[in-house]
């Protein structure tokens, strides 16, 4: 690399000296990391869109935590969590297809929310915030919680790695095993829950269920084994993070629709490297 080269990439990353790029920048990251390790559980268990369902319903409990406090996210998550036992509890209890209790349970939460913001005083946040993020305004406190998010949810894959990959690829086979999956199931969920409450600061209700999607999908299309799909949607997540906010930033484009438009390339890119592969 010449000096000129080493110029321009200094210039490219220059902006990261800034501290709200950095605060951006560690908030993204901690949660890329959470959502690549949740990713295969949920891909691979067909409870992919059970991101999406919590997003909605996070929208009611950040409506009502911007009501009773300015710290809505200690409002929020507690309401997400609950929520995502109760689609858990409908799909084991009641006998509910997955994406039925998903869309029950996420449909009444997001009319109470609706309800919420047209009738209540007091409600001054831009629904547009609240829809497409703003990772470039997060406080320490939100950097602190996805941080903390992200070891408990490295710690739990960590410890519970073989029960969860039997849960994943044999739910009854799991159970007859002696393998606790209701207890699994209901972690996995209040994880998922925590992550996408404070991930919808950064891409917002519309686009959050993308992290917990795409690190699975792209590694899946390179790898074949699960371990190297777990390892490999934690790189391409940090990646995807890293040049999103760098694109974001110099095209002057919204962060978050970034890195899910980052995403869907190398979702692209990586099916077609595959059927190159299978060719040859």
């Amino acid at each position: 690399m010449t000096m000129q080269q080493e110029v321009e990439v200094k210039i490219m990353f220059d902006f990261f000296t800034e501290q709200f790029m950095q605060y951006a920048l560690y908030l993204g990251l901690a949660l890329a990391v959470a959502a690549a390790f949740l990713s295969p559980y949920l891909v691979l268990s067909h409870q992919a869109m059970i991101a999406d369902g919590i997003a909605h319903i996070s929208f009611t409990g950040i409506s009502i935590g911007l009501l009773l406090s300015s710290q809505a996210l200690y409002f929020a998550i507690p309401f997400a969590i609950i929520a995502s036992i109760a689609i858990t509890i409908l799909t084991e209890k009641a006998n509910m297809q997955n994406d039925a209790s998903i869309s029950v349970v996420s449909a009444f939460a997001l009319a109470i929310g609706l309800i919420i913001v047209t009738v209540g005083d007091g409600f001054n946040r831009s629904i547009e915030s609240l829809l497409v993020g703003s990772i470039l305004t997060v406080s320490t406190s939100e950097v602190q919680l996805a941080i903390i998010l992200m070891v408990i949810t490295i710690v739990f894959v960590l410890a519970f790695y073989r029960p969860l990959l039997a849960m994943t690829y044999d739910p009854e086979y799991a159970k007859f095993s002696g393998v606790k999956t209701s207890l699994l199931k209901y972690s996995l969920a209040a994880l998922t829950a925590v992550f996408v409450v404070i991930g919808v600061k950064t891409v917002g209700i519309l686009l959050i269920s993308a992290y917990t999607i795409f690190p699975a999908l792209i590694s899946n299309q390179l790898v074949k084994s699960f371990k190297l799909t777990l390892v490999g949607g934690v790189v391409i997540a940090i990646f995807t993070i890293f040049i999103g906010i760098t694109l974001s930033y110099h095209l002057n484009l919204p962060t978050g629709s970034t890195i899910v438009v980052v995403y869907t390339i190398l979702l692209i890119g990586a099916y077609l490297l595959r059927r190159i592969l299978r060719r040859n």
